[in-house]
């Protein structure tokens, strides 16, 4: 079976376990839950937030399977251009054995109480699950496979754009890391369940880190006569420039996040730097201090030429340009 299409259906199998889990432990205790139930719970484990049965399960199980859904389409879609798909593997498994013991202990806990004010649910169980998300994860990590980074080719030579004499240019391209946006999600997600079903502390910590991740997955980059910007797509801030006037020369090679930086997002390694999203593609720019700065992207060799054309241009019309950061 092809690697893309086994590993959809192995991060697809445990949500579909843990939606069963769910489905199961209401079928055996529904004669015995209140009406309503309880299905928040604060740091002190008395109940404080109630629902229906019903409705308890239908949320439980509608989160799983749009999780599930998500993690298989993002690992479905996964190739070597952008990144390793081990990771989000695990993730999806440690999401799934998260809220797989989560929910049917909240069930659990309802049983035979009379009502559901008196229904606690310990901090302990918490710490459980945690540690079933964690054995989860490891096991997926297992069941995926290893990842056959992307082979990393040499540096394109350098090269130029044309240009006419009062000709202006710009290139720009926005890149997202299907890495960085999985985990973001399912932390966002994670967090979400953990503030409605123990308390808001709890879970808005968690929430609030899924976010930021989902809103920094993605950039765009942007060539032209200021040099390279790197922003966030949707806001303005946190801006990264590197001004023409820092710039030896610009060419373009095959990365991988992993091999060569050790992970996914702004890395620092002994003599370069960069903003790695994704393995494949990347813009590589050869500073005036000797080092390096790395941004994966399509199409970098354009993005590489006009960088050169611009900087031909600045150094024959004034000198080199000056550092106007």
């Amino acid at each position: 079976m092809h690697q893309s299409l086994r590993r959809t259906l192995v991060v697809a199998l445990p949500f579909a376990l843990a939606c069963a889990a769910v489905l199961t432990t209401y079928a055996a205790l529904r004669d015995r839950l209140p009406d309503p139930l309880a299905t928040h719970f604060p740091a002190s484990g008395r109940a404080n937030g109630f629902s229906s049965a019903t409705s308890f399960v239908w949320v439980a199980t509608g989160l799983l399977a749009v999780q599930g859904a998500v993690f298989a389409a993002l690992v479905h879609r996964s190739s070597r251009s952008i990144g390793p798909p081990r990771l989000l593997v695990a993730v999806a498994y440690g999401e799934s054995g998260l809220l797989g013991y989560l929910f049917p202990a909240t069930l659990f806990a309802n049983a035979d109480v009379s009502d559901a004010a008196d229904v606690r649910l310990p901090m302990w169980q918490l710490a459980v699950a945690l540690v079933c998300a964690l054995l989860a994860a490891a096991a997926g990590w297992l069941l995926a496979g290893a990842d056959a980074p992307p082979a990393a080719g040499p540096a394109a030579e350098p090269h130029r754009l044309p240009l006419g004499k009062g000709e202006v240019a710009s290139w720009t391209r926005t890149v997202t890391s299907r890495v960085l946006l999985g985990v973001g999600l399912a932390l966002a997600c994670a967090g979400a369940v953990l503030a409605f079903t123990v308390s808001p502390g709890s879970g808005l910590p968690m929430a609030v880190m899924g976010v930021i991740a989902v809103l920094l997955s993605g950039c765009r980059v942007t060539v032209d006569r200021r040099g390279l910007t790197v922003s966030p797509p949707v806001v303005r801030w946190p801006r990264l420039r590197v001004p023409l006037g820092r710039i030896e020369e610009a060419t373009s090679r095959q990365v991988s996040a992993y091999d060569d930086f050790g992970g996914w997002g702004y890395r620092i390694r002994t003599g370069r730097s960069g903003l790695v999203l994704r393995s494949g593609d990347a813009l590589c720019l050869r500073l005036t201090t000797g080092k390096e700065f790395v941004v994966t992207v399509d199409d970098a060799r354009t993005a590489a030429a006009l960088l050169n054309t611009l900087i031909d241009r600045a150094v024959s019309g004034a000198g080199r340009p000056v550092d106007a950061s």
